[in-house]
């Protein structure tokens, strides 16, 4: 599970749908009571941003026409109520580190990126 965090607009389809996917596993997996050290340790999780994320990758979903029908039931505030510890709920994706993640992996959103 990972959060890009990038600019949606310039994420190639499969990125962008997968990210959408992993928002979605990421909630299911907090409502579990798993905890997410690892992840959040490795640059792949901002959990305060996990709704706005969504949202946004849903934003370009439906502008490039996909049918997105899979709202995100999670606020910020829930964030605290979680067993999960500090480094978790206050964790940051370092976006451009993730760009240049991105851009090694596809080539796709690379050259999207770059138009």
């Amino acid at each position: 599970m990972r959060m890009w965090m990038v600019d949606t607009t310039t994420m190639c389809r499969k990125h962008l749908l997968g990210e959408h996917v992993e928002t979605h596993m990421i909630l299911g997996t907090l409502k579990s009571g798993i905890r997410l050290d690892g992840y959040a340790r490795n640059n792949l999780l901002e959990l305060k941003s996990l709704k706005k994320r969504h949202d946004e990758l849903a934003t370009e979903m439906v502008r490039r026409g996909y049918n997105h029908q899979s709202p995100l039931d999670w606020k910020e505030e829930d964030t605290d109520s979680l067993f999960q510890t500090d480094e978790v709920k206050n964790s940051k994706v370092d976006k451009s580190l993730s760009l240049e993640e991105l851009h090694t992996r596809c080539s796709e959103c690379r050259n999207n990126h770059s138009s």
